[in-house]
C-alpha cells in the first residue's frame, strides 16, 4: 500500500511498502518524464524490496560469484540496469530511496548530490546510534572496513533517479552471492548487527523523510548556489570578500613540485582562500598523515573516516619539496589521527628533522591536532625536533563547541597549548579564532582572555567562510573595521603577534616575525 506526504517547498516522498525491483524501476522511469514536463514536484520513493540482485552498467565491477540460476532456485531475481555503481543486493529490511530530482532546481552538480546522499544517510545512521563515514573515491557508506550504505545512480538530461540503499535489519547472506559494488573482500553490514536493535522500518522511514526534507526541500539550500559559503546571509557576497584566484609562473610552479610528488596540503584539503596569493609567493602548508581525519568538525571540509599508516616516504617527499621550492619557513599540520598511539607526533618530528637535515637555514611551525589522551607523550617526542613556533587552533569560542568541534574540547586545547609553553619555554606558542559562527563579543574575549592565561602569544583572527556545503553556514559576516578592534583588543591583552583581518589564516604569513 502507497502512501504519499508532501513537504513544504514542494517535495513527495512516497512510501511504496514492500516492491518487486523491476515494478519500482519502471515507476522511476515514468516519474522522471513527468518531473522534465513539469508535470510533478521533486519526489522520493520510499521502498523495501523483495529479494534481488541487481548489476549496474559498468560491467567489469559486476561480479556474480555464482551462476544466475542458483539464487535463482532461492528465489532471488537477478536484473541487469543502467545505473553507476556494480553488483548490490536488495531484501526486505534494507530501506531504499529513490530520489526523482531535477538537478538545477536544487542547485547540486552530480558529484555534489552524491556526496548530498552520502551526508542525508549519515545522519540517519546517526539517528539510529551508528557512526557511518565516507571513504574517498568509494561512493556510499562505510562503518569501519565494513559498507552499510550502497549509491547507484543515472541521471537523464538532468533528472535523477535510482539512489541509495541502507542495510537496517535485512539478512545479509544475500551479499554472499556477489562481490558487493565490484570491492574484493568487502564485508556487509547493518544497523541490527551494529546497534543489536532491530527498529521498525516505519520510525526509519520517518526519520529519513525529515532528512530528506531538510536537504532538499529547505528553501535556502534550493535558493544558494553550491558556491554560497562565500555569499552574505543576503545572498550578495560582501565586497571586502571577493578575491580572485592569481595564476602567475610562481603559482603554477608551486603547484606543479607539490603534485609531483604526491603531497597534501591544507591549501586545498580546506578550500583556504589564500591559496592563489600564498603559491605565488611559493610558500605552501604541508598536510601530512594523510587526507582523511578522525574526527568530523562541522566547520572543516576535510573528509572524515578511517585514515592509512604514515607513509613512511612523507618526510623526505617534503624535504625535496622545501628544497626544490627554496623554503625559508614551512609551516607542517595534520588531520586528527585518533588512531595513532602519539597522535602522530612522531611523524610530525620526523618529517621536522628530514627536512632539516637536507635544508639549510629553514624554521619551522607545526600547527597540531590536541592529542586526545597522549599530550605528555606527544609534546615529549615533539621536543627532539625543536626548535620551531608551536600552533594549537581554539578555532571557536567555549559555547560553540558542540556545534562546531563535537569531537574536541574546549579545554583539551588550552591544556595542550599551556603543556606546550612549560615545556618550550624559548618558542612560542600560537592559536587561531574564526569569527561568524553566532559567537558574541563577550565571548570572543573570554577566548583571547584564556589563550593569554595559559601562555599563548601569537594570535590570528579571522572571518569564517563555508568551505563546503556539508559545512556549518556562516552566521554573520564581520566588517573589516571590527577586526581592527580585535587587534587591538589582542594587543591590550599582551598577544606579541596578531593578526585579524576577514583573510586572516593560521597559516597565512605565519613566516613574519611582526604583522603590522
Amino acid at each position: 500500500m502507497k502512501t504519499e506526504s508532501l513537504i513544504e517547498n514542494s517535495l513527495t516522498i512516497r512510501d511504496c511498502g514492500l516492491t518487486d525491483y523491476e515494478e519500482t524501476l519502471r515507476e522511476q522511469k515514468q516519474l522522471v518524464t513527468q518531473r522534465r514536463n513539469g508535470q510533478i514536484s521533486d519526489t522520493v520513493l520510499l521502498v523495501e524490496h523483495r529479494p534481488v540482485i541487481t548489476l549496474g552498467a559498468r560491467r567489469l565491477i559486476n561480479k556474480l560469484l555464482v551462476s544466475p540460476e542458483v539464487p535463482a532456485e532461492r528465489g532471488i531475481a537477478v536484473v541487469e540496469i543502467r545505473r553507476g555503481g556494480g553488483a548490490t543486493a536488495h531484501n526486505p529490511g534494507q530501506l531504499v530511496f529513490y530520489p526523482i530530482l531535477e538537478l538545477r532546481g536544487v542547485n547540486l552538480k552530480v558529484g555534489e548530490y552524491i556526496r548530498e546522499l552520502e551526508a542525508i544517510g549519515i545522519e540517519l545512521l546517526e539517528q539510529l546510534g551508528v557512526c557511518g563515514e565516507r571513504r574517498k573515491g568509494l561512493p556510499g557508506i562505510w562503518v569501519g572496513d565494513k559498507k552499510i550504505g550502497f549509491i547507484g545512480v543515472r541521471i537523464s538530461r538532468g533528472i535523477t533517479y535510482h539512489g541509495m540503499a541502507i542495510n537496517i535489519h535485512n539478512d545479509l547472506t544475500i551479499f554472499d552471492y556477489i562481490v558487493p559494488c565490484g570491492l574484493e573482500g568487502v564485508v556487509v553490514t547493518s544497523v541490527l548487527a551494529k546497534t543489536g536493535k532491530e527498529y521498525p522500518m516505519a520510525e526509519v522511514k520517518q526519520r529519513l523523510s525529515g532528512l530528506l526534507g531538510e536537504h532538499f526541500a529547505n528553501k535556502e539550500f534550493a535558493a544558494n548556489p553550491p558556491q554560497a559559503s562565500k555569499m552574505s546571509p543576503a545572498g550578495k557576497l560582501a565586497p571586502w570578500l571577493r578575491r580572485r584566484l592569481p595564476v602567475d609562473a610562481d603559482y603554477e610552479r608551486t603547484a606543479q613540485i607539490i603534485n609531483s610528488l604526491g603531497l597534501e596540503t591544507i591549501c586545498v584539503s580546506a578550500n583556504c582562500p589564500n591559496r592563489g596569493e600564498c603559491w605565488s609567493r611559493g610558500t605552501a602548508t604541508v598536510l601530512i598523515l594523510g587526507n582523511i581525519c578522525t574526527r568530523n568538525c562541522r566547520f572543516c571540509s576535510v573528509p572524515k573516516g578511517r585514515p592509512l599508516p604514515p607513509d613512511k616516504t612523507e618526510p623526505a617527499k617534503i624535504a625535496e619539496m622545501a628544497k626544490k621550492l627554496g623554503l625559508k619557513y614551512l609551516l607542517i599540520t595534520s588531520v586528527d589521527r585518533d588512531d595513532l598511539a602519539d597522535g602522530g607526533a612522531g611523524h610530525f618530528r620526523d618529517c621536522i628533522n628530514k627536512v632539516r637535515s637536507e635544508v639549510v637555514d629553514i624554521n619551522f611551525e607545526i600547527l597540531t591536532p590536541d592529542f586526545n589522551g597522549c599530550q605528555e607523550k606527544a609534546i615529549e617526542i615533539l621536543g627532539e625536533a625543536a626548535p620551531f613556533v608551536f600552533s594549537h587552533n581554539i578555532e571557536t569560542v567555549e559555547q560553540l563547541y558542540p556545534t562546531v568541534r563535537p569531537g574536541a574540547d574546549y579545554k583539551r586545547s588550552l591544556r595542550l597549548l599551556e603543556l606546550a609553553g612549560r615545556s618550550y619555554p624559548n618558542m612560542p606558542t600560537k592559536s587561531s579564532i574564526m569569527l561568524g559562527l553566532g559567537e558574541s563579543d563577550e565571548q570572543v574575549k573570554n577566548t583571547l582572555a584564556d589563550l593569554r592565561e595559559v601562555g599563548c602569544c601569537r594570535i590570528v583572527i579571522g572571518q569564517y567562510l563555508q568551505p563546503s556545503k556539508d559545512s556549518l553556514p556562516v552566521v554573520d559576516f564581520i566588517e573589516p573595521a571590527k577586526f581592527d578592534y580585535w587587534k587591538q583588543e589582542a594587543r591590550r591583552l599582551g598577544f606579541s603577534w596578531v593578526m585579524a583581518q576577514p583573510f586572516a589564516r593560521s597559516s597565512f604569513l605565519a613566516e613574519q616575525e611582526e604583522i603590522s
